[in-house]
């Protein structure tokens, strides 16, 4: 039975599972025979390489960092697609992972070809849309558990007369987007399929439709001048092959942990 303490009632369960049985039906991959196993229990949804806390609403996934240095187009994504630009590749399927957000009651804000910058106005005005995305890992030891965006740099230009250290403590804002990805009728075989699983981007920077999770805010092409884009903030990412763990969750609740926690550390120095 469920308890109290469950933030993920029945009736997002039914949209998360229906939206899943959409995929499946009618846009999963062409070798995909049967819908692949899921289990629910009182305090987890289990689905393939994703699982979802009923108790804090937070999904988690496995990943591997790829790269430690250079510029970034995306920040995760599926094994032998962007890992010459993006941080992180994970095996989980992307329409997974739409669902997952569906059940713990995010909406998709999509993104459409050829009008980025009128979506980049509006995504973060759509507040039941944002996400938060954490990455944890074990390191020396001791585990850790960071906002994505602070391993990430703007590439802007200190001005002249600044030490250019202040370049490193430009704050990448934490801007993430459920945009949903699309559907799409793949041209030589009929099929209707995810466009994220065929793209196989789960978080990007540079605007791509197909993407599920993106970054908010238009930072411009990284190839066409040295102050657009971003970059990977060498000094605080994991090494190449650190296994991770990505936990998405709702912004507004992220936001309200952190108040949380910023109010039991005050009661504690009292």
């Amino acid at each position: 039975m469920p308890t109290k303490r469950q933030l993920i009632p029945d009736i997002l369960l039914m949209v998360g599972f229906a939206f899943w049985a959409i995929a499946q039906a009618s846009f999963g991959e062409p070798d995909q025979k049967k819908a692949p196993q899921y289990k629910v229990t009182e305090t987890e949804i289990q689905l393939p390489g994703v699982t979802i806390s009923r108790v804090t609403s937070e999904i988690r996934l496995d990943a591997v960092a790829c790269l430690e240095s250079g510029i970034l187009e995306y920040v995760v994504c599926k094994p032998n697609t962007f890992e010459h630009e993006a941080i992180f590749t994970t095996t989980a399927k992307p329409e997974l992972v739409h669902a997952a957000l569906l059940l713990i009651g995010v909406e998709a804000n999509p993104q459409r070809p050829g009008l980025a910058e009128l979506w980049f106005e509006k995504a973060l005005k759509q507040e039941s849309s944002r996400v938060s995305v954490e990455v944890e890992w074990k390191e020396k030891g001791k585990l850790k558990r960071v906002p994505l965006a602070s391993l990430l740099r703007k590439r802007e230009e200190v001005e002249p007369g600044i030490d250019p250290e202040e370049k490193k403590n430009l704050k990448v804002e934490e801007a993430w987007v459920f945009a949903g990805s699309f559907i799409h009728q793949n041209p030589e075989t009929g099929e209707r399929e995810y466009a994220g699983n065929q793209s196989g981007i789960l978080v990007g920077i540079w605007p791509n439709p197909s993407t599920v999770i993106q970054y908010g805010i238009s930072e411009g092409n990284p190839y066409e001048g040295k102050n657009l884009g971003m970059e990977i903030r060498e000094d605080r990412v994991p090494k190449i092959g650190t296994k991770v763990k990505l936990v998405f969750s709702r912004f507004t609740q992220a936001a309200e942990k952190s108040k949380e926690t910023t109010k039991s550390k005050l009661k504690k120095s009292k």
